[in-house]
């Protein structure tokens, strides 16, 4: 082994650091030769409408507080095939994205921006708004009915997250106010997903058997447009569940089932009020849709009729309604009620859109009318 000398090894230390401080010198003298040119700042003229102030409201500074002058301007067609935000200044040579939802009439709803600011505002957390130290033990019968609904509505409301994310990225940028606030509404239904999976398993019972799913499929592989898909979406499938929800309200086992579906109540309300609204526009702006809607419904309610057709959602319901499995004929009563009111309800949502069902809806669905 060789010895090594602490006086060499100080001295090779002291030469790279003598290098070390030539080559920085050396590196700044080069920097001081360069000619760094002046800014030219020409992006700072490149605006649409300078000079903008927008201004709160009472209610803060919303959505609709920013649609002043050229920022407000909603064409009835979008031709930009960017992600540029509506007014900002266009930059040539971005790539085109291909958006397929470009016409106002195939989107619009003019509640939108404020359905956005209510979600926002309304906003609450299954884990702690919900009084789950209010759940007690229920008979075994009335528990499996109580987690075979929760296991249901888990599964429609994961199912309406993916059909609004699969459309989201087709849906122009110049409709911001829809595009925010189906983005609530695919965040409104994880914690419709997540508060009832939490009922499911919160009180000795566990997840139930998964839906037939019919009408899940009929919505995810829709080959139509955008207004097609809430039309099934929020119209059918959306007022059966708001009806679902009411009723889970009114047939509550504790404070804690009675907040749950008291709050995904709301929310569901005010899906509901965007389909409405946007449905509206749809048949008032082109006047073929109500035809188209129609006959799409011809062939929707009759999936919707058939997937009813299987028990297990029918006598889960008929054994909550009648606080057991001995109660059942007289809760298999108010079940037909129940559908009974949805399809009352149903039908005045499609005629509020101008859509006429009620001749050509299923006898099976058309009997509880009478109940």
């Amino acid at each position: 082994m060789t010895d090594t000398n602490p006086e060499d090894t100080q001295a090779q230390a002291q030469t790279a650091q003598a290098s070390a401080a030539r080559a920085t010198e050396r590196a700044a003298d080069e920097a001081d030769e360069v000619e760094i040119a002046p800014p030219g700042l020409a992006w700072m003229r490149n605006t649409l409408q300078w000079g903008t102030r927008a201004k709160p409201t009472k209610n803060g500074l919303t959505l609709d507080a920013l649609n002043i002058g050229v920022y407000g301007d909603v064409p009835d067609f979008w031709d930009d095939q960017t992600r540029k935000p509506r007014g900002a200044y266009p930059v040539p040579g971005v790539a085109p994205l291909g958006f397929e939802v470009r016409e106002k009439r195939e989107l619009w709803a003019d509640n939108a921006a404020d359905l956005y600011e209510e979600a926002i505002q309304r906003r609450w957390a299954p884990a702690t708004d919900v009084p789950w130290n209010t759940i007690r033990a229920l008979p075994d019968d009335v528990e499996a009915a109580i987690c075979q609904l929760c296991t249901e509505l888990s599964q429609n409301a994961s199912i309406e997250i993916e059909v609004i994310g699969g459309w989201q990225q087709k849906l122009s940028y110049g409709f911001h106010e829809v595009k925010l606030f189906l983005a609530t509404q695919m965040f409104d239904n994880a914690r419709h997903f997540e508060a009832f999976r939490k009922r499911a398993l919160s009180n000795g019972g566990g997840l139930g058997l998964e839906g037939k799913g019919e009408v899940n499929r009929m919505l995810l592989e829709s080959t139509g447009g955008w207004p097609e898909t809430v039309v099934m979406l929020h119209l059918l499938r959306g007022t059966f569940t708001f009806t679902l929800y009411r009723y889970g309200e009114l047939f509550a086992h504790n404070p804690a089932e009675k907040v749950l579906f008291a709050r995904c109540l709301q929310d569901k309300a005010r899906h509901i009020a965007y389909g409405l609204s946007h449905l509206r526009y749809a048949t008032s702006h082109n006047p073929d849709k109500a035809l188209v809607f129609s006959r799409l419904m011809n062939i929707a309610e009759r999936v919707f009729e058939r997937e009813l057709n299987d028990p297990v959602l029918r006598e889960a319901l008929a054994i909550i309604f009648g606080g057991g499995i001995e109660g059942a004929r007289s809760g298999m009563r108010q079940y037909e009620r129940m559908m009974g009111d949805f399809a009352r309800q149903y039908l005045a949502n499609m005629e509020h859109i101008g859509v006429s069902r009620e001749a050509g809806f299923p006898p099976g669905l058309a009997k509880f009318m009478e109940v």
